[in-house]
């Protein structure tokens, strides 16, 4: 089975680095997905290993890694990514908690059994569902902790397990300790074949992403030119069509007032220049934020769509808004974490297709802390409504922020069940 699993992962391997090489993807740190890792890396002593894969599961490796160190000081920690924004995030925001960030190794028998005999993890830690066959198998016969924390699967994800659960049975049974957001992420887990003495339910750490714990500050709205009156939209991550939509929306309520703003904040920066030609086919002027980073504030930004063509920045973007809308909400992408603008106490808007944060999203649903729409008419209307309404706009932010608070204490609990591992 090994066998077979290597020969399929080196046939993608074999069409899939021309890719990166032809997408400009292939980065100075490449060769550490092979096994080449940096010397940063390989001279601490038995670490704890996180691994994340992109940016918000690299916030969460940076805010772990803190909470951690506080515990063990003297313990190297490592953190590993996918991506190269997920390694950005950890290398910008890790304020000595964290010792070296590299390239997670590629799931080749020969690869893991190198990178792990170099590294020789104490404990090794995968946050959310990184589930990687030869590299949890290594770690097993090595008789090295493997803890998943901030644990989910997706609707999606668990209807593709259960079609190998006699392989996931396998996999997991490698797996030390479960560390699961809710009570249906720890019954999917156990449904796939984890014991059930291994599962707890230590809630979602991106609840304790909150101001004071943060390190987040936010951006001053005088960056982008705005003033005291502007009421400031935000459309974060978005997909196609949306920013067509949300161009739309705010076109037609920019008439009935002046003093709006829009910011929008595509989930994937390499479609900047496709969006700005959208915003001035519809007569509109834009400014890109990278633009803003480096010229400094000037007033006549004010009437100008921001488009923010950078990458960890959207957080703190978050800070300025008014109204907040969720992109890969309206198309079917599964949508983002509303946390990150509602732990600013924003008002929250998204359409119908949130399953990627079901629970999350319920939850601010069930308390008035978001709202939820079907389309861009909706979109518009309940936009006019929050500007119109002040009494029911405060409501709401006060309300996200109450949610924020009533589900913070995830990472506490997660550290909790971690120390069991690293004081054997």
């Amino acid at each position: 089975m090994k066998f077979l699993y290597d020969l399929v992962f080196i046939i993608f391997s074999i069409l899939y680095v021309p890719y990166l090489v032809f997408k400009g993807k292939a980065h100075k740190g490449f060769l550490e997905k092979f096994g080449f890792l940096p010397e940063k890396v390989t001279r601490l002593r038995n670490p704890v290993w996180i691994h994340s894969v992109s940016v918000g599961e690299a916030v969460l490796g940076v805010k772990l890694s803190a909470y951690l160190k506080k515990c063990f000081p003297d313990r190297p920690i490592i953190v590993s990514t996918t991506t190269r924004t997920g390694y950005d995030v950890v290398s910008k925001t890790q304020n000595g908690f964290v010792d070296a960030v590299f390239y997670y190794p590629m799931d080749l028998s020969f690869i893991t059994a190198k990178v792990v005999s170099k590294i020789e993890p104490f404990a090794y830690i995968m946050i959310e569902t990184e589930l990687w066959p030869n590299m949890l198998r290594e770690l097993q016969s090595r008789n090295i902790p493997v803890i998943m924390v901030n644990g989910r699967i997706s609707d999606s994800s668990f209807k593709n397990y259960k079609r190998v659960k006699f392989l996931m049975t396998r996999i997991l049974k490698c797996v030390s300790c479960f560390c699961m957001q809710t009570e249906r992420d720890a019954e999917k887990i156990a449904q796939l074949g984890a014991s059930k003495n291994k599962i707890f339910v230590s809630g979602n750490m991106k609840f304790d992403e909150g101001l004071c714990s943060s390190g987040q500050k936010g951006i001053n709205p005088e960056c982008f030119g705005f003033h005291d009156k502007d009421k400031v939209i935000v459309a974060g991550s978005t997909h196609f069509p949306e920013e067509i939509d949300i161009i739309d929306v705010y076109k037609d309520l920019k008439a009935e007032r002046s003093n709006l703003r829009l910011i929008i904040a595509p989930r994937h920066v390499e479609r900047t220049s496709k969006i700005q030609n959208d915003i001035e086919k519809a007569g509109l002027n834009c400014l890109r934020f990278s633009e803003i980073l480096k010229s400094g504030v000037h007033d006549n930004f004010s009437n100008k769509i921001i488009l923010v063509d950078t990458i960890g920045h959207l957080a703190d973007i978050y800070s300025v808004a008014d109204i907040v809308f969720i992109g890969g909400s309206l198309v079917k992408k599964g949508g983002q974490n509303p946390i990150e603008p509602a732990r600013w106490g924003k008002i929250v808007i998204f359409g119908p297709n949130m399953f990627n944060f079901r629970k999350i999203t319920d939850t601010f649903l069930e308390n008035n802390a978001a709202c939820k729409i079907r389309n861009k008419q909706e979109l518009k209307i309940k936009i006019k409504e929050f500007l119109s309404n002040t009494r029911k706009s405060c409501e709401m932010s006060k309300n996200a922020l109450k949610v924020i608070e009533q589900n913070s204490g995830a990472i506490e609990k997660t550290v909790e069940k971690i120390k069991g591992y690293l004081t054997r």
